[in-house]
């Protein structure tokens, strides 16, 4: 038998009835959101229909994370660095659900998710609007947030409803391809991200840092006495501790920093919109994480368990460095030089200005 051939997206959408398939600007959403793959895409083109249908003042699309627990901004309609749009955090579903059963209502600061910063650049509107973005299976995989000067037109909302409801399918084929690519970005040893991504993922932070003037540090960490357990224990046991080793480091960094699995027992944390400073408390909470507790006492049945220590480099764009290649070669020398002193301990890189290039 033949390949079933894929239908193009107009074939993908349900059956219109005859007044949305008058309105070009609908059908026109339709086509976009299912010519996407990506989430963040989709969300955004639903954000700028329902914003302008509605005559909010701005707003904001969340969509699920990668821990499928939250749900955390994918887009809005102001630029990154408007203060207001950094305010945003993450909420979970359950908690989202609670708040859009509420309807329509006014709010001081802005609303219930977000907290107010003291950049705000101008008093937040009267009411707020929540709309669901469910996949095919009526489970959420975002929602749509618009501020809104006065309340929305009944048949405006209805109009973003429904818009919603049909691109639920479209919704389920881009949760699809987020899973299929975290299985490609993870590393399964150690839960946590992998190489491959790192390598796509820090060339993006810098260039989004360079664009709205923002730091970014990285913390290299390198375990100091593995190999000590793999001759004694076997590399099965290794494995183990480096897993481990990614359970602490996690518990001691924010939701929105990124730990990578570098290759074999080297790790690095990628601390967006963080100062060397701040990345110099980040390493000591996780030096102190890995050193403080013996690793694994349930494993071995042993209380006494297996002392580790890690020796950590850390480097700060745009102070250390000024490109990728040099960020991460200042880091890991950084990084070096405790590993060949005293280890256990946390190196700062010097500053050496770097180049422009990536």
């Amino acid at each position: 038998m033949g390949r079933t051939r894929k239908k193009p997206a107009s074939e993908q959408i349900e059956v219109l009835d005859a007044e949305i398939a008058a309105d070009p600007e609908f059908v026109q959403t339709l086509l976009e959101v299912y010519r996407e793959l990506e989430l963040s895409a989709q969300l955004d083109s639903l954000l700028g229909r329902a914003a302008r249908w509605c005559d909010a003042e701005y707003g904001f699309a969340l969509g699920v994370s990668g821990d499928r627990r939250t749900l955390g901004l994918q887009a809005g309609t102001m630029r990154g660095d408007d203060p207001r749009y950094k305010s945003v955090g993450r909420v979970a579903p359950d908690r989202l659900k609670q708040w859009l059963a509420r309807g329509h209502e006014s709010f001081e600061g802005f609303g219930p998710f977000a907290e107010l910063v003291p950049e705000w650049p101008a008093a937040p509107p009267a009411h707020s609007l929540g709309i669901p973005v469910l996949n095919p299976l009526d489970r959420w995989a975002g929602a749509l947030w618009l501020m809104l000067p006065a309340p929305p037109a009944p048949d405006a909302v209805a109009r973003v409803q429904r818009m919603c409801d049909l691109v639920r399918t479209a919704i389920g084929n881009a949760l699809q391809v987020l899973s299929m690519k975290e299985l490609v970005i993870k590393d399964d040893t150690a839960s946590c991200f992998n190489r491959r991504h790192f390598e796509e993922f820090l060339p993006e932070e810098l260039s989004r840092a360079s664009r709205f003037r923002s730091p970014v540090s990285l913390i290299f960490l390198d375990m100091d006495n593995l190999k000590e357990v793999n001759n004694r224990f076997g590399h099965s046991m290794g494995s183990r501790t480096l897993y481990e080793v990614s359970v602490r480091i996690r518990s001691k960094i924010r939701k929105f920093d990124k730990l990578f699995r570098f290759g074999g027992d080297e790790f690095c944390i990628v601390l967006p919109e963080t100062e060397w400073h701040g990345a110099l408390e980040v390493a000591e909470r996780v030096r102190d994480a890995v050193a403080s507790k013996p690793f694994l006492m349930r494993d071995l049945k042993d209380e006494s368990g297996v002392k580790m220590t890690a020796s950590l480099g850390v480097a700060s764009y745009p102070l250390h460095a000024r490109s990728q290649r040099d960020l991460v070669q200042q880091a890991d020398r950084a990084m070096h030089k405790i590993k060949q002193g005293s280890k256990n301990a946390i190196g700062i890189s010097e500053i050496t200005g770097g180049d422009d290039g990536t």
